[in-house]
């Protein structure tokens, strides 16, 4: 006699999580011995088969089969063969099922007999292991909004089934129709393609949601699941289409039928995730081959013919940017452009920008003002991406705003529309809680939270501030200067000291945190200082015309609380040293007006076609301004010191996140275990290194980068190596004593280049760096680019130390330093004020018709 349902769960490597699992079928309400569980192990080689053993010793209801590792799908198949219940589910042996489940589930089947239903879904909740709690966040969790439904597929089609682990299928469909698990799928997809091709020959798709029956999905805490880690693996890409995807299709041909709408939304789904996945770090800087790249262009093309535009125009399944449905609708044409939408507005400059998305070559473009053709004053182009390569491509032509500006392209005139918001659309509203009743219980839950914490006063006092009229005069048109919230030091303290000097009408002030060592120092100086979340800081804040800062962390680009926005100010980023590699994928979510660079190829490499959103509207090439300062510090101590400096870089590995202000970022790692931390100790443990010390006379100096000062109590140093802080020492004072400086990856060679000091590069980390760094490669190679040689042992990093101690700059890197600096003339600041009123700036119409030359040096 058969079962009513069985069990399959594939087991590979779950030795920590199976028990939790198992103990969940033993708390089954509906009886475990009632149920068919079958266990495959795929080739295990830690402890996971002989847990499912134990498991089913004395249990003739649990079978336990294993297999050489083949991956899930051949491993379900293999429990498929052995299969006797009417109904199938399989469920992950690191998640967990509510005690109810199968009762549930039981009881929605006789109802689901009755309306001829195919599948029995059961309410995914989200695990996250790390902190030990249970969320129902998934994305597609407002299927189970407002109780039990049945629902036919082909009337609904957005309400998509992507999962055989919490759901349930009938076995004599399965049987019927010889259907199995591709086994080509290893990484995704597995149960898109199983259930799709089953609903294809059920009679009708139909789906019984059951929102009571809980599924746990465990996200591991260590990321090493299937689909926590494939990220770096092309067939996660390739396969999902060559046999996720077509092998639906073909089913689908094989019945004679066009490809359902319900499974069009399913693939729509999964490339969405994809994109969305694309904008991710971990994506970003994983290294594909080439032969991928080559094959998702033939690919995504070939399955998006068989996916509706309409469908992708009204998917609403979750938040899409219209970016993401204009770069699927352009592959599935090949070339074209998308609707031409209005973009930003520039009040200040009297600026308005158009934005399209175009694959192939950039539409032939015309612009007609008043029966003329004028040209846009500024144009970007940004690569938007799908796994690390542009997918399609946008453009942005800034025109006047004062003018009827007509734009064509490709000789056909086109009229600009408002781009639509991203968002869900409203596909499931049925729910006791929409997102906007959950908004404001979030808001009343923190009001209640900020209350309970004491900040009420403070709050009260900020508002206060903010309206009042003395401090509104006192800040009228302020420029504001901050580097950073705990420390000044950088180009914003140059340039605030500059302005004051050269332009004493302007109503300038610095800002930084009360009782710092910089606002005493700044405090003597004779500084106008403001203390950064003091009430005066949000009154300077509201009433400034400008904003400037050496950094763009949250504690300054999000300083400003939305109750006060849009801010009035213009924001610049200095820079803390020059872009050499990709950073879009931070810098794009800041708010920059003009954005400070120092070589024409930093400032060609973000301003051109790049990943960046940026362009020459707002990056200007001007230099930083604290290498006006080292210029002249450098002068005024007349030698190229005798110090060897070691100032590395940080990894995104070693801290976490930021916490209550810039210098809060937790240890993640014992630092000693790290290849980071062994490969700086044996440099600064060199032999040859000491020897500078003991027998030349030079001051071994380690300093760290900021993030790291939690580690550095970990150094057991020899007693010849000084540590220096920033928190302690001006950067540029170190700069200008070092006779040669030594990084892994940090801009501060750039400092020294500026002034024809030595720079060794250790790189002893270059792959892992390249992995999983913030910054990704783009136009700036060390072996070529680079203003000193690069070691990759602290053997090599020692004697080119010495080498560079003895000889100075060779001439090769010499010449470089002069191609990237060709203009040394103290007026960087000078520039940067310039750039600053002109971001304010409303130049008459007729120069706002013509394009803006590109900035060089003279």
């Amino acid at each position: 006699m058969g079962h009513q349902f069985s069990v399959i769960s594939p087991m590979y490597n779950v030795e920590r999580y199976l028990p939790e699992f198992l103990a969940s079928l033993e708390r089954q309400t509906y009886g475990l011995d009632r149920l068919q569980v079958i266990l495959v192990d795929d080739g295990s080689t830690d402890g996971t088969l002989q847990l499912a053993q134990e498991f089913a010793r004395d249990r003739a209801n649990v079978t336990v089969l294993s297999k050489p590792n083949g991956g899930q799908a051949s491993a379900r198949n293999l429990g498929l063969a052995a299969a006797d219940g009417d109904w199938l589910t399989f469920p992950d042996p690191d998640d967990v099922l509510s005690d109810e489940y199968f009762e549930l589930v039981a009881a929605a089947a006789e109802r689901a007999s009755a309306a001829h239903a195919a599948v029995i879904s059961c309410r995914l909740l989200m695990w996250h292991e790390d902190v030990g709690e249970v969320k129902d966040t998934h994305a597609l969790t407002d299927r189970f909004r407002g109780g039990e439904k049945v629902v036919d597929l082909e009337r609904d089609p957005e309400w998509i089934q992507p999962h055989v682990t919490s759901g349930f299928v009938r076995a004599d469909v399965v049987r019927r129709a010889g259907i199995t698990f591709p086994e080509e799928l290893r990484l995704r997809f597995e149960d898109g393609s199983f259930i799709s091709r089953y609903l294809l020959n059920c009679e009708r798709p139909v789906v019984v949601f059951v929102p009571q029956a809980d599924y746990h999905y465990r996200q591991r805490a260590d990321a090493s699941s299937t689909i926590q880690s494939s990220f770096a693996d092309p067939r996660k890409y390739t396969d999902t289409i060559r046999y996720g995807f077509h092998g639906v299709i073909a089913e689908a041909e094989r019945l004679g039928r066009p490809l359902p709408r319900w499974t069009q939304n399913l693939f729509l789904y999964d490339q969405f995730w994809i994109l969305r996945s694309s904008q991710t770090t971990a994506v970003r800087q994983a290294s594909y081959p080439e032969t991928m790249h080559d094959e998702l262009r033939d690919l995504i093309p070939g399955y998006l013919q068989h996916v509706d535009e309409d469908a992708i125009r009204s998917f609403d399944l979750m938040p899409v940017a219209q970016w993401m449905r204009d770069a699927l609708l352009l592959a599935k044409r090949g070339s074209g452009h998308s609707d031409v939408y209005r973009g930003a507005d520039d009040r200040l400059r009297g600026l308005k920008s158009f934005v399209y998305r175009f694959v192939g070559p950039v539409p032939a473009e015309e612009l007609v003002s008043d029966g003329r053709i004028i040209e846009p004053r500024f144009t970007k182009v940004q690569e938007l991406e799908y796994v690390g390569r542009p997918i399609a491509w946008e453009r942005t032509l800034w025109v006047p705003d004062d003018a009827d500006v007509r734009l064509s392209l490709d000789g056909v005139p086109v009229e600009a529309v408002a781009e639509p918001a991203d968002g869900t659309g409203g596909a499931f509203e049925t729910g006791p809680r929409s997102a906007a009743v959950r908004t404001r219980v979030a808001r009343v839950r923190d009001a209640i939270r900020r209350r309970l914490q004491g900040q009420l006063l403070s709050l009260l006092r900020r508002d206060l501030a903010v309206r009042s009229p003395r401090l509104a005069s006192k800040f009228a048109h302020a420029w504001a200067f901050i580097d950073r919230e705990i420390d000044a030091n950088d180009s914003a303290e140059d340039m605030y000291w500059w302005v004051r000097e050269n332009h004493p009408d302007v109503n300038a002030w610095f800002i930084v945190r009360r009782g710092t060592r910089d606002w005493h120092r700044l405090s003597k100086r004779g500084a106008r200082l403001v203390a950064y979340g003091s009430p005066e800081f949000y009154a300077l804040l509201v009433n400034a015309d400008h904003l400037a800062s050496s950094h763009a962390d949250r504690f300054i680009t999000g300083a400003l609380p939305n109750k006060y926005r849009p801010a009035r100010y213009t924001f610049t980023f200095l820079q803390h040293g020059v872009i050499k590699g990709d950073l879009s994928l931070w810098l794009n979510t800041k708010r920059v007006d003009v954005l400070v660079t120092s070589t024409e190829a930093e400032y060609d490499y973000i301003s051109s076609c790049s990943p960046y959103r940026l362009g020459a509207k707002e990056v200007r090439l001007t230099g930083l301004p604290r290498f006006d300062v080292l210029l002249e510090r450098a002068a005024a101590d007349g030698g190229q010191g005798e110090n060897v400096v070691i100032m590395p870089t940080w990894r995104d590995y070693l801290v976490g996140d930021l916490g209550a202000s810039t210098d809060d970022r937790p240890q993640t790692r014992v630092l000693s275990d790290t290849r980071y931390g062994a490969a700086l100790s044996d440099l600064l443990h060199d032999d040859r290194l000491l020897a500078l010390r003991r027998e030349r006379g030079a001051r071994l100096i380690f300093m760290p980068h900021p993030n790291m000062r939690p580690y550095l109590d970990e150094f057991d140093l020899p007693s010849e190596i000084e540590v220096f802080s920033y928190a302690d020492q001006d950067v540029r004072e170190v700069v200008v004593g070092a006779r040669v400086l030594v990084t892994d990856y940090s801009s501060v060679a750039f400092n020294a280049a500026y002034l024809h000091r030595p720079v060794v590069y250790y790189q002893f980390d270059q792959e892992e760096y390249a992995a999983g760094h913030t910054e990704r490669t783009a136009y700036f190679a060390y072996p070529t680019h680079g203003f000193g040689p690069v070691a990759e042992t602290a053997d090599e990093a020692a004697d080119a130390i010495a080498d560079a101690w003895q000889n100075g700059v060779a001439g090769e890197y010499r010449e470089r330093m002069e191609r990237t600096f060709p203009v040394r003339d103290g007026r960087n600041r000078e520039r940067v004020h310039r750039a600053m009123l002109e971001a304010r700036t409303r130049r008459d119409l007729d120069e706002r018709c013509r394009g803006a030359a590109p900035d060089r040096w003279q």
